[in-house]
């Protein structure tokens, strides 16, 4: 008996030993978000990512959840039927959406109602991510790279035959002629109600307009001038001259996750692994992207899935 009860005593502590190595070496894996091989890590639930049906953020909702997708055990859905920052922003207090992008200026100005002077792009991102986490407990990831901030947009014929090169040069037409914007557009402090004031000009109209509808409604003559958005890629195909801001009013638009501090409580890892795109996605990179939407017609998952794999960030 005390031959066996050695035998069984030296079992027990190999036992041991072996599964204290395979748990550290378990544990080491699924640490390691940093490379497209890791292991997903053993969360279970869904994530609820949204955003406003505009097509960059469509394309990086997409990129957020793929991502969630490929570096935990959870599974994250997109909601992309948002028309409006103000709309998807309350969804998110209501904690029906956890994690949507948007850009510094949006929410600078609109949900936090800034109205001091103006700010440099890392002052706007600072003022943004303190009045998010002490008013709504909301956390800005580190921004993408690029800035997507508002432009004005003619066609080449009209800014050739009325010699527009930049914004103050519209004082002399806006009277009798038609502005098309996005939702937000025509109210919010740091869009028309300040650009306008700004430069003294007034449009004839301000037409707010779900944003892809701007581009047909200047290409179709229906207006006159399209407050664009720089990475739009159908500036390019419609052949759209963009007039320098030359009173430098617009502010930075940077593009960011904005995420709910509640969500990365429970899975504190996701900080990590949405930051993996933070300063990755330039002008030209987003512009591209935008364009495969608009111009090509591909769906903001596909973009978002191929623009992650040619850059390593998921397999």
């Amino acid at each position: 008996m005390k031959k066996y009860g050695k035998w069984l005593v030296t079992i027990l502590l190999v036992s041991i030993m072996m599964l204290g190595v395979v748990g550290c070496g378990g544990q080491e894996e699924n640490n390691d978000t940093n490379s497209a091989t890791a292991e997903p890590m053993d969360y279970q639930g869904e994530i609820k990512v949204a955003a406003q049906n505009v097509n960059e953020t469509m394309i990086l909702a997409n990129m957020a959840k793929l991502l969630i997708e490929e570096y935990t055990g959870l599974e994250a859905s997109v909601n992309v039927d948002f028309t409006g920052s103000a709309i998807l922003h309350q969804a998110m207090t209501g904690k029906e959406v956890d994690i949507y992008p948007t850009w510094t200026g949006t929410q600078l100005h609109g949900v936090l109602r800034y109205e001091g002077p103006k700010l440099s792009s890392q002052e706007a991102f600072e003022k943004v991510k303190q009045g998010f986490e002490e008013n709504f407990n909301m956390t800005w990831m580190e921004p993408f790279g690029f800035n997507n901030t508002y432009t004005m947009a003619v066609k080449r014929e009209i800014a050739e035959k009325y010699n527009l090169e930049k914004q103050s040069d519209l004082v002399e037409y806006a009277a009798d002629w038609k502005l098309a914007g996005d939702d937000n557009f025509d109210v919010l402090p740091d869009a028309y109600p300040g650009w306008s004031k700004e430069y003294g000009i007034e449009f004839k109209e301000v037409l707010p307009m779900q944003y892809g509808v701007i581009y047909r409604a200047i290409d179709q003559d229906e207006v006159d001038v399209a407050a664009a958005y720089s990475t739009d890629a159908r500036i390019k195909k419609l052949d759209l001259v963009m007039l320098e801001d030359d009173k430098e009013y617009f502010p930075a638009y940077n593009g960011a996750y904005v995420v709910r501090q509640g969500i990365l409580d429970d899975y504190p890892e996701l900080k990590k692994i949405l930051e993996k795109i933070s300063g990755e996605v330039d002008n030209a990179e987003m512009s591209a992207m935008n364009y495969r939407h608009d111009i090509d017609g591909d769906d903001p998952e596909t973009i978002a899935a191929d623009f992650l794999k040619e850059n390593g960030f998921i397999k």
